[in-house]
This record gives structure tokens, C-alpha cells and sequence, in this order.
């Protein structure tokens, strides 16, 4: 164990003693001092009212009373190590899945992980919106050989077996519109255009368009890729949604020089 942890371990283990009445580690630094009972009493709050405000959906699912008593224990075994606490929970959702309260493992760590890729998308940096009509106006060739740059806030996840779309936006009031066939796998995009974050289902076609564009692929390449993965996707309408939910960044175009092979 390192040296930082051991602090955090003796920090809490001291904390959990001020609160039973009994003595604190005295070689602990601080655990003497006025202040510390102050700490004691609010230090793992603070963390658990944290949890609570960046994991919501997680916590509707479970119920508050569950949720907090999940959250403590989290809180004691994972302390956070940066005193803002507004992204603390980088390994709540992983912790959720091996937490299984009620067999719910699974689901619980599926909204975990997409509440913290909302609040990713919440504090990501501003960036200009894409001005689609402006591309379109290219030539094909030339729109074909472009990239598309994310946004910084542009976020998206996929499981290949439960509705994760259907499960988040019932429990969270970020999601707008469905499409998918209930009980099959879903996959959501997150965005934040402007002040707000966007949210929607989005299929494995897009998913695998998004990760070519992630990659520095051109135009031509996402669109093979999404079609690749799922011969069925509609480009069009894939297009249309991510520029109105504006997964893209605003640049000046950006070409891949053609290859030449004599």
C-alpha cells in the first residue's frame, strides 16, 4: 500500500473512531486538532451527497436510503483525492457491478457509467457549433476526403444486450425521443452543443461512424465503418442526428490528401 493511501485508510479508520466515541490515531496529523471533529462529521457526507448529485439515475433506480448506504462504503474504500468533488466517482460504476446489491449489478453499473459520461459532457470545454450547411456546400469528392472533429463534449456508449437508453432516460430527465426495439441491446450519445446536455439513443452504425471520426478518418472511411458494422444504417439520417445534436466541432475542413498508387 502506498504512502497516500495508508494516509487515506488511517484518515477514515479515524474518522469512523471520532464518530463511535472513541480516541482517534493520535500519530494520525490533525487528528488532534478542534477541527478535525468538524471533518469528522462532514468529511464523508460531503462525498456521499457528491455521489448522490453525480450518479442521480443511480440513485432513482436504487432509492435514496439504498443509495447512500452504498455510497459510504465507497466513499471509506475509495476517498477522493482532489478536494473538488463535482466528477468524484471515476470508479463508482465498476464499483456498482461488483457491488450486485439485488442481483442488479449489471444495470446499476450501466447508469452509473452513463451519468459520469453526462457529467463529462457537462464540464467538457465550449466549442463553436458545426456549421453543417457550410460542409455540405463541398463537392462530393471533396466532402468525401474531409474529417469531422468531435466535440469535446461528445460522448457515447453501447451494450450489445440490455437497453441501456430505455433504463437511463427513465431514470434521469436528460433523455429525449427512443427508437429502439425494447429488450435489445441500445447505445446513447451525449452531447453539449451549447448550455445544455443533449442526450439520445443512437444505433451501432453511429457508434462505429463516431470512432473512425475519433480516429481521423475521413468522411468516406466513418461511413464505411458504420456500414461495416451494420449494413442497415441510413448515413442521411445518421449525419442529420449528430449535427443536430452537435457531436461535431466548428474548424475549417480539414482534407486527407488522396493516395496515389502508380
Amino acid at each position: 500500500m502506498s504512502t497516500t493511501q495508508d494516509f487515506h485508510t488511517r484518515w477514515l479508520a479515524a474518522i469512523d473512531s471520532k464518530r463511535a466515541g472513541k480516541p482517534a490515531d493520535s500519530t494520525l496529523p490533525g487528528a488532534a486538532q478542534p477541527g478535525f471533529a468538524v471533518y469528522a462529521n462532514t468529511g464523508l457526507v460531503a462525498c456521499v451527497d457528491a455521489l448522490e448529485a453525480n450518479f442521480r439515475s443511480v440513485m432513482r433506480r436504487l432509492g435514496q436510503p439504498k443509495f447512500r448506504s452504498l455510497a459510504v462504503r465507497y466513499a471509506r474504500e475509495h476517498p477522493p483525492t482532489d478536494a473538488r468533488l463535482f466528477l468524484y466517482g471515476d470508479s463508482f460504476a465498476e464499483y456498482l457491478r461488483n457491488s450486485d446489491p439485488e442481483g442488479d449489478g449489471s444495470i446499476l453499473s450501466e447508469l452509473g457509467y452513463l451519468d459520469q459520461l453526462w457529467m463529462q459532457a457537462h464540464v467538457a470545454a465550449d466549442a463553436a457549433s458545426f456549421d453543417h450547411k457550410r460542409w455540405s456546400a463541398l463537392d462530393p469528392a471533396t466532402l468525401a476526403s474531409t474529417t469531422l472533429q468531435l466535440a469535446p463534449a461528445t460522448q457515447w456508449h453501447r451494450h450489445a444486450l440490455l437497453p441501456i437508453w430505455e433504463l437511463w432516460s427513465a431514470t434521469s430527465t436528460a433523455g429525449v425521443g427512443r427508437s429502439g426495439i425494447p429488450g435489445q441491446g441500445q447505445a446513447v450519445l451525449i452531447t453539449r452543443p451549447y448550455g445544455d446536455v443533449l442526450s439520445c439513443e443512437m444505433d451501432v452504425g453511429g457508434c462505429a461512424f463516431l470512432q473512425a471520426c475519433a480516429q481521423g478518418q475521413t468522411l468516406a472511411d466513418a461511413a464505411e465503418a458504420a456500414l461495416r458494422r451494420a449494413p442497415q444504417t441510413d448515413l442521411l439520417n445518421l449525419l442529420s442526428l449528430l449535427f443536430t445534436q452537435g457531436a461535431f466541432v466548428e474548424r475549417e475542413p480539414h482534407f486527407k490528401p488522396t493516395e496515389f498508387h502508380p
